[in-house]
């Protein structure tokens, strides 16, 4: 199927790594291949659907926010984003300041395992520098760190924790594996929804303080942030 997905695109390659798809992006005008590339997605949902992608651009310069694009792009497809590989030492500075990985090896060694690690050891995250708005919905395998707000109608769905440094509106869901050991933390709470593996806080819940919520014994606990 990427095959014939490939053929139908002029530059687009795209091949599968574990349960990661690897586009190669063409060199034409970066404004002009993203739009035709996220066109492109959008004729093929199904194919995409909730798809972790790796990009290949070459030698490539991407600035941060055109890095921010693609990613937001990407996620409002709920598509997620993990890796940028570029011959570029710029591109690939930017996509570490992301959180993405930029080596191909990490990608296919890390594909065939459920938990991710990054290269300093510590826990797989990806990170949105910008409030999630309604419509967007993230879903990821590790945690999921936000700076800025989670706007009524914007979901997060993470395997591992979630930080938001803002407040919460919409719904967040932490553990999404089952694990009750996943953690949220917030500036500020007051969500559509927000619950920890199988466990959901009162729909009534409003916290103004920043806020740590763990579950234990199958209740959540709320405890203040960085105390």
């Amino acid at each position: 199927m990427a095959e014939q997905l490939k053929n139908d695109v002029r530059d687009f390659k795209i091949k599968g790594i574990g349960d990661v798809l690897l586009v190669r992006l063409g060199d034409g005008i970066w404004e002009e291949e993203l739009h035709d590339f996220l066109d492109f997605i959008e004729k093929s949902r199904d194919f995409f659907h909730e798809a972790k992608l790796a990009l290949d651009v070459g030698e490539r310069r991407i600035k941060a926010v055109q890095m921010a694009d693609l990613r937001d792009g990407l996620a409002e497809r709920d598509i997620v984003l993990v890796a940028i590989f570029s011959e570029s030492k710029q591109t690939q500075n930017t996509a570490k300041t992301y959180g993405l990985e930029t080596e191909p090896q990490r990608i296919r060694t890390s594909s065939q395992k459920k938990t991710q690690f990054m290269p300093d050891g510590g826990e797989n995250a990806i990170v949105y520098t910008h409030t999630l708005r309604s419509g967007v919905k993230v879903r990821y395998s590790g945690s999921v760190i936000v700076i800025g707000d989670v706007n009524p109608g914007a979901e997060i769905e993470a395997e591992g924790n979630v930080v938001v440094w803002g407040c919460v509106r919409g719904s967040v869901l932490a553990g999404a594996g089952g694990d009750q050991s996943a953690l949220i933390c917030a500036l500020e709470v007051k969500p559509l929804q927000l619950r920890i593996a199988n466990v959901e806080a009162k729909k009534s819940l409003q916290i103004k303080n920043p806020v740590k919520i763990n579950c234990l014994e199958s209740e959540l606990h709320f405890s203040n942030w960085k105390q």
